[in-house]
């Protein structure tokens, strides 16, 4: 239906049934659609209501799709319907939505006979062809078992792998995804299992650099080859992205080649890139005097290159996902220090952004 609205398309995901049950609240579905609709944040009310007025009102003067992905509930949706016929909202969920059909005249398209196993699959399987292709293989030459029972041997992280295994290495992820790991060089075969213990969704040139105890150069060559065989991909300038699957097999790999003492050391680079990053951004933003003393960054840690305010907050922003991630990660797995250091340098941005529910209550005493 592209071709039927011509000043664009904007999707959402709105985390409904995400693993970690944190739905997207309306009013951050609001401020995300509304930042891409060109408005800038200090323009953007702080009520529901409001916001949704202001996105009404420019959907009105345009023709435009919007996709609001993986919704939870009627109630999470309806604020953010357009409030005219020349824009369309096209909602995905693995609830029925019946209220949405009585009460905004939407009309239900029902796509599969167990749509929360099909989704639990696609999830499971990051959406790699040759991942769907094992599954999908599977249901066909087992018609008796439902479609839950694939997605149950798919939901355990720790056994995704073996789950896509057999005995025919061309249909294995993991024997495909060794043909291309083999045949790496043994520097960037290290880096690669070393993304592995990446927690965020990306990952930067300094922070892949850090994990790597490699300056930034070499760095982007290891990355480049990677990129190369197709294990990461480049998605912006010095930015990479790993599928769920290589992910996965890469901290498999760490797990059982890279001993703990060199993973530790790997994981305390990395977070000390972010810990040092992020306070040099929130002083750019906000140059008051800090309580906050760090200590020194530990040798291989590449401190990011920010020298105004601009590149702060622009840094920030990219990284906002990534350092949400690596506070978790850190307080789970006895990082504390670097948890409660990054927490605190990310309140001004979250808060000038308007994101209050991601902000946290941090004490600055150690």
């Amino acid at each position: 239906m592209r071709d039927r609205f011509p000043d664009g398309q904007l999707y959402l995901n709105l985390r409904g049934f995400d693993p970690g049950g944190q739905a997207m609240p309306p009013a951050e579905a609001l401020r995300t659609l509304l930042e891409l609709l060109g408005v800038a944040p200090r323009q953007i009310p702080a009520t529901v209501e409001a916001q949704a007025g202001i996105d009404r009102g420019i959907l009105a003067r345009a023709r435009m799709l919007v996709l609001l992905d993986n919704a939870r509930d009627a109630e999470q949706i309806r604020p953010l319907l357009p409030g005219s016929r020349g824009s369309m909202a096209l909602v995905t969920s693995r609830s029925d939505l019946a209220s949405l059909v009585a009460a905004e005249c939407a009309r239900p398209i029902w796509l599969a006979g167990e749509p929360e196993a099909v989704d639990q699959i696609v999830a499971a399987c990051a959406g790699l062809p040759l991942a769907l292709a094992i599954v999908a293989a599977r249901a066909a030459t087992r018609p008796a078992f439902p479609l839950s029972a694939f997605a149950a041997d798919l939901a355990d992280q720790g056994r995704r792998l073996d789950a896509l295994s057999g005995p025919d290495a061309a249909t294995d992820v993991r024997a495909v995804l060794s043909w291309s790991y083999h045949n790496l060089r043994a520097p960037a075969a290290r880096l690669f299992r070393l993304l592995g213990l990446h927690p965020g969704p990306d990952i930067g040139l300094a922070a892949a650099a850090s994990l790597a105890d490699l300056p930034s150069p070499h760095t982007r060559e290891l990355m480049a080859e990677l990129a190369g065989a197709h294990l990461i991909t480049e998605h912006s300038p010095a930015r990479y992205t790993l599928h769920d699957l290589v992910r996965a097999y890469a901290a498999e790999l760490a797990r059982t080649v890279d001993p703990e003492p060199d993973r530790h050391a790997a994981t305390s680079r990395m977070l000390d890139h972010y810990v040092h990053t992020s306070h040099r951004a929130a002083k750019l933003i906000n140059p008051r005097p800090t309580p906050v003393e760090l200590d020194p960054a530990r040798p291989g840690a590449v401190i990011g290159d920010l020298s105004s305010h601009a590149d702060a907050d622009g840094w920030l922003g990219s990284e906002r996902q990534t350092l949400l991630a690596c506070v978790d990660r850190a307080a789970s797995t006895g990082y504390d220090v670097h948890s409660w250091q990054l927490a605190w340098a990310m309140g001004d941005c979250l808060e000038r952004r308007g994101r209050w529910g991601m902000s946290w209550p941090v004490s600055t005493r150690r």
